[in-house]
This record gives C-alpha cells, structure tokens and sequence, in this order.
C-alpha cells in the first residue's frame, strides 16, 4: 500500500452507491471492471439505473463483467449500451465466489451490498484488483443470455469445405451476408474453393483458414495458408495471408482486422491443445466469446 491510501466503510444509502457508480461512469482510463452480483436495477430505480447506462454510453466507457449467474436476465432497455459498452464473463463460483459487488475503475476499488460501502482508494490496490479481475476473466466463458445481443462486430458459426485432402475453415463475418446475400452452403464453398485452386500460392498448405466479409457491398475473401514449422523454435506453423476481392488478388489491401487476429489467436490456442493437426482439424471449432460470435449459422434468415 502506499502513503496516500485512502479507506471509507460506511453506511452505505442509495445515495452513496449512485455516486460511486456515477463517478465510474466518468472513468478516466475509460474502463470500468465489475464483480457482479446484482444489476443496477437491483440498487437504484429503474429510471436512476438507465439514467446511469446512458452516462456509461455518452462517456465511451467500456464495461467489462464478471458474474456467478450462468444465464443472464434482460437489464436493460437501452440496447446500445448493451451492445456497445458492455461485455460478459461467468465464472462458477467454485472458481470466484461473488458475496459483494466489486467495481473497479481508475485508482478506486468499491466493495458494497445494500447495507455496507467500502471504497478504497490506492493505484497500488486498484491495479492488483484489476489484474485479479483479468485473471479471473481469462478462466471465464459467456454466459447465456435472456436478452438478444448484437455487438458492433460478430461473427457466425464456422464453415469447412474441402479441396481433396486440405481443409478449409471459414469464419463468415456479420456484413459478410450484404455481398454474399442468396449464395448457398454449395456455392460459397465453390466460390472459394476456385480463389484457392486457381493461386499456386496455395500449394502445399497444411491448411487454410479463411474470412469472408464485405467492403462496400463488394465480396472480399482473406485467405490465410498454414504450413507445418519443421523448424524446432516452438513457434507454431508458419502463416500468411491473401486478400481477394471479388475473387480477384487484391494487391492494394494487405491488412486483417483486430477481430480475424482474435479468431486466428484462438484457433491456434485449440490447435496447440489437440494431440496432432489431425485431431485439431477434426475437433469442434473454438468456443468464442459473445462479443465475437453471435452463435447462428450464416444461411438462417
């Protein structure tokens, strides 16, 4: 702790929870982190509580939570608070058991229930809670939600379409369905199985993982090769990546996107974790957070 360490235990009244979550709202780091036990609804009134997510949503303030409740019951009515400031990790209690609500944002830890309020106020503590709460966050997995859930980027289910022996995953992204609108399963697969086929470049991958997307209104397709690392410096298979755009190589856009890095990040995770290539190309896809999959099929209406 250091000299400045700053402890309050009071009380706590609905007017001291509201202007501690009001502050958070102000966050000057822009994040606030949240053990959850309740809602906002379950402190303040309904209209004190949404007064509240819209300060959250004006300010940019991003929400991240942590909760011991596996399903999620619809809290809000402001729907782009939900999607654009808010996401979800439950965590079973046999890992983190949540007795009071813990909010923790800038130099400030608040621990409270609706009888008791404890702030602390130390960067010290604050920065050690917070790396508690990432810690945590990472043994986590989204809840189920009671609510619909539609953040700015997401993507659906994985597809596999094979060219022989090699195996092609396909990850759709949600404007994917603007530029590949009335295609098939079939066709799909066929469009970009005649991108790789027609590109020698793709010759001897051990695999291809592959995104589709739309660039005003236009089909694009990154297609990312892996090969076997037969190099002993533990780094994985060796990767690269060819952007397309309406089946053309497309030499003026080598760039992917935070999201497709994210996704390619927990497929070599489960890659890593499967006994041999085989065994990974076989298995289930990796289990993505809400804020990145929307777990539907990219062909449902």
């Amino acid at each position: 702790m250091t000299k400045n360490l700053t402890t309050r235990l009071k009380k706590a009244n609905i007017s001291d929870l509201y202007e501690i979550s009001l502050k958070s709202s102000m966050a000057k780091t822009g994040e606030v982190f949240i053990f959850e036990k309740g809602s906002l609804s379950d402190l303040f009134d309904k209209n004190s509580a949404e007064k509240l997510r819209k300060n959250f949503l004006r300010n940019n303030i991003k929400v991240q939570q942590i909760t011991n409740i596996p399903t999620l019951p619809k809290f809000s009515d402001n729907d782009k608070f939900v999607n654009k400031v808010m996401t979800f990790r439950y965590v079973p209690k046999d890992i983190f058991s949540i007795e009071n609500e813990i909010l923790i944002f800038d130099e400030t830890v608040a621990i409270y229930n609706k009888n008791e309020l404890l702030i602390i106020e130390d960067k010290i503590f604050a920065d050690n809670q917070k790396q508690l709460f990432t810690s945590i966050w990472d043994q986590g997995q989204s809840p189920k939600l009671d609510f619909e859930y539609k953040p700015n980027h997401s993507f659906y289910k994985n597809l596999n379409y094979f060219i022989e022996d090699l195996q092609i995953i396909v990850w759709p992204d949600a404007d994917a369905k603007k530029s590949f609108k009335g295609f098939s399963k079939q066709q799909l697969g066929e469009y970009i199985k005649n991108i790789i086929s027609s590109d020698t470049y793709f010759d001897n991958s051990s695999y291809i993982i592959t995104f589709i997307w739309s660039l005003d209104g236009e089909k694009m397709v990154d297609v990312c090769k892996f090969n076997e690392n037969n190099v002993d410096d533990r780094s994985g298979p060796l990767g690269n990546i060819r952007v397309y755009k309406e089946g053309k190589l497309c030499n003026d856009l080598e760039i992917v996107s935070g999201n497709t890095l994210l996704i390619l990040g927990y497929e070599e995770k489960i890659r890593r974790q499967s006994k041999n290539l085989k065994s990974y190309l076989d298995g289930p896809a990796p289990r993505l957070p809400l804020e990145l999959m929307n777990e539907q099929d990219f062909f449902s209406k």
